[in-house]
């Protein structure tokens, strides 16, 4: 990441600092206040004891699913290992309630004998029936424990699971109202709230994908979080907004994924395609 000026630097970094703690907050809120089943929540070596204080003291439950090796950046997927030590932190789900715990749990493990319970018969989640995947880990039941809207997660299933794309952004534009594409170009206007193409280096407002950048369930959903963000920081969190409202150009070529932003430049770990793609965004 490369701010364009010390003049934008020396007031953004500190807010970005400051954004990421809100999103912190919003992210185990939503669960806390009963707005969604469950939270992935991670432990981390060197202070899991006062998060698991805090997570009784709260009322809640957690199921640890999996250690995985730490990693920087967005993870596409979790580094498996038996070990336990300053480079590891514990994958698990948080919730109020410790069937939902479990059955976040029971989506997620790799090994099928891990699992807690049998799913024989078909379950409801927020008056939704599902089916447990026999033969591996359920995104789909894990979406909506998440409290991603149904559109978002059959998008996330064809789109990132099956297509490969781990970074969906012109999958995204594909599907938005009034895109324009020319060639592998995408040119939209969208939902700030719903704007994902800068989330690597910490302007984000929802933690899913929306299947399209006017989604009306996923900005429903980005209100909420966005409200609680508010609550924590309101300032960081208007900022993010507003960065999240810039006009941006979002690429992906040659495994590398750069953003062109008016504050920034920034480039991440990205995905093979044979072709560069590009994505204008504009604010509606």
């Amino acid at each position: 990441m490369a701010w364009r000026s010390k003049k934008i630097r020396d007031r953004w970094e500190s807010l970005r600092r400051r954004i990421y703690n809100a999103v912190h907050f919003a992210e185990y809120e939503m669960v806390k206040r009963g707005y969604r089943k469950c939270d992935v929540y991670d432990l981390n070596p060197d202070r899991f004891d006062e998060q698991i204080k805090r997570v009784m003291l709260d009322g809640m439950v957690y199921l640890p699913i999996l250690r995985s090796k730490q990693y920087g950046g967005y993870g596409h997927r979790h580094y498996n290992t038996d070990i336990i030590d300053k480079d590891t932190f514990i994958y698990g789900a948080l919730s109020r309630n410790l069937h939902y715990a479990k059955l976040f749990h029971d989506a997620g493990v790799i090994d099928l004998k891990k699992r807690i319970n049998n799913y024989d018969e078909p379950f409801m989640i927020s008056g939704q029936q599902f089916t447990m995947n026999p033969s591996g880990i359920d995104h789909n039941v894990t979406g909506a424990l998440l409290g991603y809207p149904e559109c978002c997660r059959e998008f996330f299933t064809k789109t990132w699971l099956k297509d490969g794309c781990l970074d969906p952004m012109y999958e995204t534009a594909e599907n938005t109202e009034g895109v324009i594409i020319k060639g592998n170009k995408a040119s939209v206007n969208g939902d700030p709230y719903l704007n994902r193409l800068i989330r690597y280096w910490g302007f984000n407002l929802i933690p899913f994908f929306p299947h399209s950048f006017d989604c009306v369930e996923a900005h429903q959903f980005a209100e909420q979080w966005f409200s609680l963000m508010q609550e924590y920081d309101k300032e960081a969190s208007d900022a993010c907004l507003e960065a999240l409202s810039m006009p941006m150009v979002w690429s992906l070529q040659n495994c590398i994924i750069y953003v062109e932003h008016p504050l920034f430049l920034g480039s991440a770990n990205g995905y093979y395609t044979k072709e560069k793609y590009t994505v204008e965004w504009y604010p509606q």
